[in-house]
């Protein structure tokens, strides 16, 4: 169970940031972003590995790759990944190796690996559904180097040449992982681990207010916080670097990636402080939310068509919600919402829009058109803004 010490020291550390969010499953609804200031790290002080484990194996999580392959097999994002790892790995795969992937979703990056070096052998496993998909998309290019598997057979095939950790290790709340993959990977092999680069985050605006900051994101990473992990491992860290990759909503999205080396001696990094970066990224927040409530200010209420993560962090924290006395809200599931000492009653949304002749904010973030498209048949002439 996470609680208010660092999970990679074990130092007292200190609020940043408090959030809250409706029920889903048995993840925190409430809990606070802290501060590590030795490790220079930010991480949910909340949360069971057991409660996310569930989560993740009933979720497919891979959704931003297939969003933007537009009903192609080949994935923008995993393109990109793979030209990022092959131009760090200068004549790596002039031999052939053998590569895992831990947390492949559907192996979007794997089969481009295979495809680009048919002498090397990949597999790849993920504990949710996405994992089978994955093996489908092998299957359909007939990548006979390229096997997608439970891990009892994934360690069974090691040692490894090569490991990737992409996208996996910010969603974790202890890091015993690590010292598996250690023992899956040959002497002198290399583990790969890429996660969001939190310094960058207010580089890359995003349409949701404080979306960075969720329950699923546990750790945000600076490379020095990586490096002080991967060596209580047996890690060595090797070379780091910073990219972007294209995102579901039209921006890019902020990554870094880390080589380590088996067996290899312990090198301290410093980088710039996680904090300066996050309180940068939260005060831009703040500043943007202040214009978009602006344009509410001269309505005597208004409509929020969703009541998930992006409305409970609009919500609060001076989010473009945050200071608003009147609302309704809309939702095709019948419900009561409560956010601190506010309580809403969700109500079906022709309803809604028919009762009140006030805008409508629409706080989801997938398929907001097509909202934007309903709140026009039930009422062309209605003001519709999208948050």
């Amino acid at each position: 169970m996470r609680n208010e010490q660092c999970p990679l020291c074990g130092s007292e550390t200190e609020s940043f940031l408090r959030l809250r969010f409706k029920a889903k499953m048995k993840l925190p609804t409430e809990f606070s972003v802290r501060h590590c200031a030795l490790d220079n790290f930010l991480f949910v002080a909340a949360g069971d590995s057991q409660d996310y484990d569930e989560y993740y194996e009933s979720l497919a999580n891979d959704s931003y790759h297939t969003e933007l392959a537009a009903g192609n097999l080949h994935s923008p994002i995993a393109i990109l990944q793979k030209s990022q790892l092959v131009k760090r790995l200068p004549g790596f795969f002039d031999q052939p190796r053998k590569v895992f992937d831990f947390g492949c979703g559907e192996a979007s990056l794997l089969l481009e690996l295979a495809g680009a070096f048919d002498a090397s052998t990949f597999r790849g496993f993920d504990p949710s559904p996405a994992a089978e998909l994955g093996g489908k998309k092998a299957q359909a290019f007939g990548l006979d180097n390229l096997h997608v598997s439970d891990l009892e057979t994934a360690t069974a095939n090691g040692p490894y040449d090569l490991i990737i950790v992409s996208h996996v290790l910010e969603h974790l709340l202890d890091f015993d992982l690590l010292l598996l993959l250690n023992t899956l990977l040959n002497e002198n092999g290399l583990l790969y681990v890429e996660v969001p680069n939190p310094l960058a985050y207010s580089t890359q605006e995003r349409r949701e207010f404080l979306y960075y900051f969720d329950r699923l994101h546990v750790n945000h990473f600076t490379p020095q916080a990586v490096v002080r992990l991967a060596s209580k491992y047996g890690f060595g860290y090797v070379l780091h670097f910073e990219y972007v990759f294209p995102y579901r909503d039209g921006g890019d999205y902020p990554a870094q990636g880390i080589f380590f080396q088996k067996g290899g001696g312990l090198t301290e990094i410093s980088s710039r402080s996680i904090l300066a970066a996050a309180q940068e990224y939260l005060s831009q927040e703040r500043a943007r939310a202040k214009s978009v409530a602006h344009q509410f200010n001269s309505y005597d209420g208004i409509l929020v068509w969703g009541a998930g993560d992006n409305f409970f962090r609009s919500m609060e924290n001076g989010g473009p919600l945050s200071g608003l006395p009147t609302l309704g809200i809309l939702d095709r599931c019948p419900q009561t919402i409560r956010i601190g000492d506010r309580q809403f009653v969700a109500r079906q949304p022709h309803e809604g829009i028919r009762s009140h002749p006030w805008p409508v904010v629409i706080t989801v973030s997938e398929g907001r058109q097509a909202l934007v498209e309903e709140v026009k048949r039930i009422d062309p002439a209605r003001v519709v803004f999208c948050i």
